[in-house]
């Protein structure tokens, strides 16, 4: 799926089930600076999310129903510390240092696939 946030695009790999969000990224070992994964969740809760058997840095970006990001961790390898936020529709992981901004909106190409 293409999407759009702050100036930048993406290709992103979905993550929609519980099983597709529990791996995320897992052992993956190299990600494209175009490239990330996008979780949906159903409706806007506190999500919690973690980067133990990840090996790259990630930026972990939540985004609320608005499509905007409310918050943003940057998760180092293998690290247990879970990153929480409430009211998040969506999160998206990219490659550290990407240069989304707190308040920069998400386009979807396809909105018929937002929850």
């Amino acid at each position: 799926m293409k999407i759009e946030i702050g100036d930048k695009e993406y290709n992103v790999t979905c993550a929609r089930t519980e099983e597709e969000r529990i791996k995320g990224l897992q052992g993956v070992t190299e990600l494209k600076d175009d490239e990330g994964m996008l979780f949906f969740f159903d409706e806007p809760q506190t999500v919690g999310f973690w980067m133990k058997d990840t090996d790259i840095p990630l930026d972990i970006i939540f985004i609320d129903e608005d499509l905007e990001v409310i918050s943003i961790y940057q998760g180092n390898p293998n690290d247990d510390t879970i990153a929480e936020e409430d009211n998040v529709l969506l999160v998206l992981e990219v490659n550290q240092g990407s240069g989304i901004s707190e308040g920069d909106e998400l386009d979807i190409e396809d909105d018929d696939k937002v929850p």
